[in-house]
């Protein structure tokens, strides 16, 4: 009998019939055969597109001729580089982008200040200078707004210098943001406003903010024309000197004060001590003649009568609208008014063109005039333009060995 195809099921075999035994020479014992498989009554009925039963299985032969290479064992994932380079990188081109930054800010800072940069938009017409009196009012330059908003006498009166040399500005507007300070400090102010008129003829226009006190009025006096808001605060013509004494305080801590001089007087108003009757009288001689000064100069700017000036001159601060009632302002009107004004003063017939003169570049509004900073002191007698609207300004700059007017 011949053995099927491997790749066809095995088929039963015919049983045969039985025969009479019958020695046999000895022979090898037959090979064992496989277990017959079910009879093909059994089997269910298999469609001619499905595969053999125990499934397909390759043809015999010689192994394949060409060589067979072994699976290689899969490769271990590479190791994750170490991130600390990527990291100092950043954190140097971080460093460079700041020291870069610092150095156009730097550069910046100490370059030229743009006070006389043209900047009111869509001008067209001759050139109208502005010159700012902001905060109050000492004598030196200008000190950083750190150190509390001040007007150095000497700055501003160095933009006035700058305006009289720029033969482009027709006029000026000189706006006023001040409680007052210093009376020598202002009297510069004062005197450089009548140069600038006398040398170069041209309008000076005053333009009063929030406040333009005391000493801020003293400054606007020579204008030829006062512009203010309604709601100004202004006036307070007249002087006041403070004092403060703390030796009651100090005995009762068991704290006491010794001050030599050379003389009676030098240490008028000292704290350590109370102030005698004829300190006093000396004290109001100062203030009188102050205040006439202070009169005077407000007689002359406004071409007012000396008389009607000290009936106004008690002290009082004024609205704006109540100084124009009364002929200390002009008009009433906003910055841009006063602009205007100057302008039609000036002759020019067009929107005019502006220039702010002191603007201050970054390093100087961060740092100021170190060297012109007065000294603390320890609260010496000073006169004070208005001490309301600055209590103790005195305290912080005034010099011990030289009062100064506040």
């Amino acid at each position: 009998m011949s053995t099927p195809p491997p790749w066809e099921p095995p088929q039963p075999e015919t049983p045969q019939p039985a025969e009479a035994p019958a020695e046999a020479p000895p022979t090898e014992p037959p090979p064992a055969q496989e277990p017959a498989a079910a009879s093909a009554a059994e089997l269910p009925p298999r469609s001619p597109s499905a595969p053999p039963v125990g499934g397909y299985r390759p043809p015999p032969g010689p192994p394949p001729s060409y060589p067979v290479t072994p699976m290689a064992a899969p490769a271990p994932a590479p190791k994750k580089k170490s991130s600390g380079a990527i990291t100092c990188l950043i954190v140097v081109i971080v460093l460079m982008a700041i020291g870069l930054g610092g150095l156009a800010l730097l550069a910046v800072a100490m370059g030229p200040s743009s006070s006389t940069t043209p900047t009111w938009p869509g001008a067209t017409g001759d050139t109208v200078g502005v010159i700012s009196v902001e905060g109050l009012i000492t004598g030196g330059g200008q000190i950083s707004p750190f150190f509390g908003a001040t007007a150095g006498s000497d700055f501003v009166t160095s933009q006035f210098r700058k305006a009289t040399e720029d033969h482009s500005v027709k006029a000026i507007v000189l706006r006023i943001n001040s409680p007052g300070g210093s009376a020598a400090a202002s009297q510069e102010i004062y005197q450089a406003v009548e140069q600038y008129r006398s040398e170069t003829k041209k309008p000076v226009v005053a333009s009063m903010g929030d406040v333009a006190a005391s000493g801020g009025y003293y400054v606007a006096a020579p204008c030829t024309k006062i512009v203010a808001l309604p709601a100004t605060m202004t006036g307070s013509i007249g002087v006041i000197i403070e004092t403060l004494e703390y030796h009651e305080l100090m005995k009762r801590f068991g704290v006491k004060g010794n001050t030599i001089t050379s003389g009676a007087h030098k240490d008028m108003g000292s704290p350590f001590r109370a102030i005698t009757g004829e300190e006093k009288r000396i004290f109001q001689t100062m203030i009188d003649d102050v205040y006439d000064q202070f009169v005077t100069a407000v007689a002359e700017g406004r071409k007012m009568d000396k008389a009607k000036v000290k009936q106004l001159a008690d002290g009082r601060v004024y609205t704006g609208r109540q100084a124009k009632a009364k002929g200390l302002v002009d008009d009433l009107g906003t910055f841009r008014d006063a602009i205007d004004k100057a302008a039609e003063l000036a002759g020019i017939k067009e929107d005019p063109t502006v220039k702010f003169f002191g603007r201050m570049t970054l390093f100087e509004a961060m740092f100021g005039e170190v060297s012109s900073r007065p000294p603390v002191q320890n609260f010496p007698p000073g006169l004070l333009f208005d001490g309301r609207l600055w209590p103790m300004g005195d305290a912080l700059l005034t010099d011990a060995a030289v009062p100064r007017l506040q």
